[in-house]
């Protein structure tokens, strides 16, 4: 018979507890953290910034002016070959010799046959290649009527070679008496400058001006040299009398209405960037609005132009560049600045005493500190933030006598009125704060802002890009 066993009943291991170390709660404190600034991060509006920048522009009317002088053209009586001996753009008096006529053609076949060679110096080539240059230089696609201006230029420069190189051989044969007797010499009538191209309009003055003169503003300046025989009554020179010269612009009725007050108009030369400013004439004619400006030099710098592309000037700008969509308008509170006090030293900028209630219910006043806004300095008001100050607010009148609070006295002033101003959230300290702008000029994507006013902005400050994403006082971090 099996021996007795002994058998020990095996307890069940009790449940195991799980002990929270210090460590533990710190990890989830942190976890709870990152995973709450991970949810404000991709719900937070995302702010696009904007560096304020200094910048001028000008205000401007680009088109073309018509230029009136003082000049005639002068033809022949008699057809024959010509031989010019003044230069184009070279000043005659009264009885210059300014061409001769060859009425039989002798001389002119003799000076300029096949076996007459024209020299060109380097002069020559350096002039023409100057021509070219700046042709090259100033083209554009739009602006086609320069393409006459260059073909006249070129043709004058060649011209001018021709004729240097007639009179040199005229000189050399003048001994000859039957050769030179041949030859009839014409005087100028008047004094002026000498020009060898003409456009039909030389009698032009301001007060034949009409709308229809600005119709063919691409007609070309015609060369009047040439190597062929004149008929009489041919255009030989035309002069120009005198360095007074008026240049005319025709204008829309927005146009005039902008600038028919100003005196003084600035113009720019497109043509060769020449700046002038002028005393400008305005005047209506046939439900046609002009401005004329008057000169009284650079005459011949352009007295072969009859339209000239120029610029006006109407207003200059300067200030700081501040986008239109950074732009908000904003209602501010205004406070009489006589209620400003500046009693706390440790308090930076403009102070005011706040009457507040402590947990006894005694009134008592604080020292605050406002966001100045705008500064009215003609009816002596500051414009603070809504953000600071509420409507009810009450402001002492007399300063406060301790640095924290003190009794009440003097008068008191409620806030109430509240004015819209236009301006932006500037974002330097980190938090949106509303500052006022001056728009002096605007245009449909930015404005220029008054700059170097108190409390306004500056060059280099950051400003919110879109306003409509955040709103005053808040945090951009």
């Amino acid at each position: 018979m099996a021996g007795n066993r002994n058998y020990k009943r095996r307890r069940k291991p009790a449940g195991k507890h799980y002990r929270i170390n210090l460590a533990t709660i710190i990890a989830m404190v942190i976890f709870v953290y990152f995973i709450a600034r991970f949810a404000m991060t991709i719900t937070k509006p995302k702010i696009s910034t904007y560096e304020v920048t200094a910048q001028k522009i000008y205000d401007t009317i680009t088109t073309k002016a018509l230029a009136i002088r003082d000049e005639h053209v002068v033809s022949t009586d008699q057809a024959g070959y010509i031989i010019y001996y003044v230069a184009d753009g070279e000043r005659v008096g009264v009885n210059s010799g300014v061409y001769a006529v060859d009425l039989s053609g002798s001389v002119y076949s003799q000076v300029s046959g096949k076996d007459n060679d024209i020299s060109i110096s380097d002069d020559d080539y350096i002039n023409i290649k100057n021509v070219i240059k700046d042709y090259k230089n100033s083209y554009k696609d739009s602006a086609y009527g320069s393409v006459y201006d260059f073909k006249y230029s070129l043709d004058n420069n060649i011209m001018e070679i021709v004729n240097d190189s007639v009179i040199k051989k005229i000189n050399n044969l003048s001994s000859d008496d039957s050769f030179t007797n041949s030859l009839n010499k014409v005087v100028a009538n008047d004094t002026g400058v000498i020009s060898y191209c003409y456009d039909g309009m030389e009698g032009l003055n301001i007060d034949s001006i009409t709308s229809d003169s600005f119709k063919h503003m691409d007609t070309a300046m015609k060369q009047i040299r040439s190597t062929d025989q004149y008929k009489a009554g041919s255009p030989v020179y035309r002069i120009i009398n005198s360095e007074n010269w008026q240049l005319v612009l025709e204008l829309s009725k927005d146009q005039y209405e902008r600038i028919k007050n100003e005196k003084f108009l600035t113009v720019n030369f497109l043509k060769d960037g020449l700046t002038a400013e002028r005393a400008a004439s305005f005047f209506e004619k046939n439900g046609s609005y002009f401005v004329s400006l008057d000169f009284n030099k650079y005459m011949e710098r352009y007295m072969d132009d009859r339209y000239l592309d120029v610029e006006v000037v109407i207003n200059s700008v300067s200030g700081l560049k501040v986008p239109n969509s950074s732009i908000v308008e904003e209602e501010l509170y205004a406070i009489p600045m006589e209620y400003s006090t500046m009693a706390d030293e440790a308090i930076s900028g403009v102070t005011f005493s706040k009457i507040t209630t402590d947990d006894k219910g005694k009134e008592t006043t604080t020292v605050i500190a406002p966001n100045i806004c705008y500064v009215d300095e003609k009816n002596k008001l500051y414009y603070v933030s809504k953000v600071d100050l509420s409507a009810g607010d009450q402001l002492v009148l007399a300063p406060p006598e301790d640095k924290e609070e003190t009794a009440i006295s003097g008068e008191i002033y409620t806030i109430s009125k509240k004015d819209k101003f236009k301006g932006v959230y500037l974002i330097n300290r980190g938090f949106t704060q509303f500052i006022v702008i001056n728009s002096l000029y605007e245009t449909d994507d930015f404005c220029i802002a008054e700059d170097k006013t108190l409390y306004g902005i500056s060059e280099y400050d950051h400003i919110v890009l879109n306003h409509n994403s955040i709103g005053e006082g808040q945090s951009i971090y």
